[in-house]
């Protein structure tokens, strides 16, 4: 039997949920958050890899990812520690490598590593960093995966890429962990998902449950065309949670401001059926469809941020009726 294992994401102020706040108070309620997932049972906790807000550009905090995450890896101490995902483009690959190893040191070996091509092109633009077309990003991607994984195992390396260059490069400390778990994030079906069968421990897909479906008959295809094992990778969802008492409850926020889609893109119908919203008999519902689709692991957004509510609930309430 698989063991499912559970994941939170940390607030740090990315969605704009520490707006009006002073920046020490966040930090404070973002370590009290932390302690309380691991306190309740998640198995992994989670940040952004972003520097300006969603979905709104606004002068508020948003605290950056890997000092984060080395900042909560001395106020935790057994939940792994990840990033969905780090932005292959905002950092070099071996400065990348080397962050990641130290947290994992920092922390006695919880790191996880999160990788993704990037797509915030206001972002970019904002800091001053190439965008480059698609392709290229995911050429990026695909080399930041095979340079980081030797600089973690090997005394020195020498890379010559088509983006990426390294001469006798040193990465020390390495990571505690024999080799930390990278997930890949991304469900684009003609490339990334290539590179997510030859390279990913774990996928992470937002995508509704006909997509998680279709996304997962594509990658058993790629890597058969490769031989590898499809079931040596774990397919995990992310999507936003929030729990209620009834669906009326529901209903009053979803109408009201900020209720519903944060992009508001998608019909509060369309929102709800495709993330874990609503009463903790439906969400669990939802969540033992995922795993009947062949999802291993969860990674939640809680909407109620930087309220523990729906965090606590369903740690207690909605997980044990899933059923591996």
């Amino acid at each position: 039997m698989t063991e499912l294992k559970w994941g939170a994401f940390a607030p740090q102020g990315w969605k704009l949920e520490y707006t009006g706040w002073g920046a020490a108070d966040a930090w404070s309620r973002t370590k009290e958050i932390a302690q309380i997932a691991e306190r309740v049972g998640y198995d992994h906790l989670w940040v952004y890899d972003h520097v300006e807000t969603v979905p709104r550009r606004e002068a508020t905090h948003m605290f950056e990812a890997f000092t984060l995450l080395s900042a909560l890896a001395q106020h935790t101490e057994t939940i792994k520690l990840g990033q969905l995902v780090t932005c292959a483009a905002y950092r070099n690959a071996g400065l990348l490598a080397k962050e990641a190893a130290c947290i994992d040191v920092f922390s006695g070996g919880r790191l996880i590593l999160g990788l993704g091509a990037g797509w915030y092109e206001r972002e970019y633009q904002a800091y001053g960093y190439p965008f480059p077309r698609p392709g290229v990003r995911l050429q990026i991607l695909e080399e930041t995966l095979e340079v980081v994984k030797r600089l973690w195992t090997e005394e020195t390396v020498t890379y010559q890429g088509k983006h990426l260059t390294f001469d006798g490069a040193y990465c020390d400390p390495k990571p505690i962990q024999q080799l930390p778990e990278i997930w890949v994030g991304g469900g684009g079906e003609k490339v990334t998902l290539r590179i997510e069968a030859k390279h990913a421990d774990k996928t992470n897909w937002q995508a509704n449950l006909e997509g998680f479906v279709h996304k997962s008959k594509l990658l058993r295809q790629y890597c058969a065309e490769i031989g590898r094992d499809f079931d040596s990778i774990v397919r995990t969802h992310g999507p936003d949670c929030r729990l209620f008492d009834t669906e009326a409850d529901m209903q009053k926020w979803l109408d009201s401001p900020g209720g519903g889609s944060l992009w508001g893109r998608n019909p509060h119908d369309e929102y709800v059926r495709d993330n874990f919203v609503g009463t903790v008999e439906q969400v669990g519902e939802k969540v033992q469809a995922y795993v009947d689709a062949g999802a291993g692991e969860f990674v939640l957004w809680f909407r109620d941020y930087p309220s523990s509510e729906s965090l606590e609930r369903f740690a207690a309430e909605v997980v044990p009726l899933v059923m591996p």
